[in-house]
């Protein structure tokens, strides 16, 4: 029998990780399961590896820290918008590449599924920006539930 204990729900406050979020409360009520709640903020620590005027690093550091301000925020509002109808729920804001802390977040704290959202990019996009959800789907510990883009939300 399948049984969830621990199920993790990844954000990234858009439009379309908003409607993957129902899937994730549902499956949690379903199984009693305690849900976990992240985002993935890019780091701005990765500018290093581009020869940019170091001006224009510190302000994009600036920024990009402003930005892991902000979603911090957002982060603790939705944890607490979510823990009025599931309890326990448990967020944690991360730091890195989106693929690459998922999984590493789901095999440190055992989860047994995964629920996120796919904004269903395809052709030059998907080339260009990747596949955070493929990248998840391939390597992780475990079963991962991929919500696609509903029709009606205009990435």
């Amino acid at each position: 029998m399948v049984s969830y204990r621990n199920i993790l729900f990844c954000t990234d406050f858009s439009e379309v990780a908003k409607a993957a979020l129902p899937f994730a409360i549902d499956m949690t009520k379903k199984y009693g399961a305690t849900l976990h709640v992240i985002h993935v903020y890019q780091d701005p620590e990765h500018l290093a590896e581009y020869s940019i005027s170091s001006n224009i690093q510190m302000d994009w550091i600036r920024v990009a820290r402003g930005l892991g301000t902000e979603a911090e925020k957002k982060l603790r509002e939705l944890a607490e918008e979510i823990s009025k109808e599931v309890k326990p729920c448990q967020s944690k804001l991360l730091r890195g590449r989106p693929y690459t802390e998922i999984i590493r977040y789901a095999k440190e704290n055992k989860m047994d599924l995964i629920v996120l959202s796919s904004h269903g990019l395809s052709g030059w996009e998907h080339i260009l920006f990747g596949s955070t959800a493929e990248r998840v789907l391939r390597e992780s510990p475990c079963h991962v539930l991929v919500i696609r883009k509903p029709r009606q939300i205009k990435s």
